[in-house]
């Protein structure tokens, strides 16, 4: 179901455009990440689809039964702000209060009665791991149980989406991993979550669709299969004995549906137009030839390798 659409915005600051042509959906239950290098103008999408900025031209607007009245935009963020989590890069909380004094905080701050206060901080200490250091001072706190409490705190009023920008940075491979999980719990919660960043790996790994950005346009849209498909190949690499073998095993090849085939020697790379059908065709020819390979190797393109196509590209 359709949950926030980004029409035609683009934004400014002075004479300097951010944004260009902004047009994305994002659908209720997606991680929906949003990647770009600093400066690309990623933080600037994030805090406009939240209502913190206003865009210059077009319009963002919530569709699904958050609030389906648009009648006016300023005061339909105010309405559906209290369906909203945000957590920022730099932790918001207060460093002198202790995990449950910060939860009491902001919490409070959405109105929330005492009894439903207690119960979900109670319950929110226990999802993020925190409820035995519920007393700690968060200025004593690490650098994950700081960025849980951050999530956990915007959390507290039970949002529909949860925003969240750079949610790995500064973290170890052990305390981002945490996070990913966390972050992919709290979407099972049934929570729409919308993230910013530039670690490609861990937002590839939670995330269910992406917009790249570059320059402040977005150069691509979609999942995964979406953004990986104009840019490159999947590649299919066969590690070969240099010899008679290899010179039958480039013969096969190019019986099959490859667009390239490049050959170095003890490893030829075939770039499939069909994968499915040339491992398939490979496989079999192979055995038929009584040909025994070290290792064959399906090579798909990450995120990673996209978002540097892309950038390249602009440069």
């Amino acid at each position: 179901m359709r949950f926030i659409e980004i029409k035609g915005v683009s934004k400014k600051f002075g004479k300097d455009v951010v944004l260009q042509d902004v047009n994305l959906t994002i659908e209720q239950g997606d991680i929906f990440g949003i990647i770009g290098k600093s400066g690309s103008g990623k933080t600037t999408l994030l805090n406009l689809i939240s209502g913190f900025l206003d865009p210059s031209q077009g319009a963002v607007s919530y569709v699904s039964s958050v609030d389906q009245s648009e009648k006016d935009l300023h005061d339909h963020f105010k309405r559906i702000k209290r369906h909203i989590g945000f957590t920022p890069q730099h932790s918001a909380v207060y460093p002198k209060l202790t995990i449950l004094e910060n939860l009491y905080h902001f919490g409070s701050m959405y109105g929330l009665k005492k009894e439903t206060l207690q119960r979900n901080a109670e319950n929110l200490l226990h999802f993020t791991n925190l409820f035995q250091h519920k007393n700690k001072i968060s200025e004593q706190l690490s650098g994950g149980m700081l960025k849980r409490l951050d999530i956990a705190c915007s959390l507290m009023h039970k949002p529909k989406l949860l925003f969240l920008d750079e949610p790995t940075a500064n973290l170890d491979p052990i305390m981002e991993r945490d996070i990913i999980n966390l972050i992919k719990a709290v979407n099972e919660q049934g929570i729409t979550v919308v993230v910013a960043s530039h670690h490609l790996e861990s937002i590839e790994r939670v995330s269910s669709k992406f917009a790249i950005i570059e320059k402040g346009v977005v150069q691509s849209y979609g999942d995964m299969d979406a953004v990986r498909k104009p840019y490159l190949q999947d590649t299919i690499r066969i590690n070969v004995r240099a010899g008679k073998d290899n010179t039958k095993v480039v013969e096969i090849a190019k019986e099959l549906d490859v667009s390239r085939i490049l050959d170095s020697g003890h490893q030829i790379t075939l770039f499939p137009t069909n994968t499915g059908s040339t491992i398939t065709k490979l496989l079999q020819r192979l055995q038929d030839e009584g040909l025994s390979m070290d290792d064959i190797e399906l090579r798909k393109l990450s995120l990673k390798d996209v978002f540097h196509r892309i950038t390249e590209a602009q440069e």
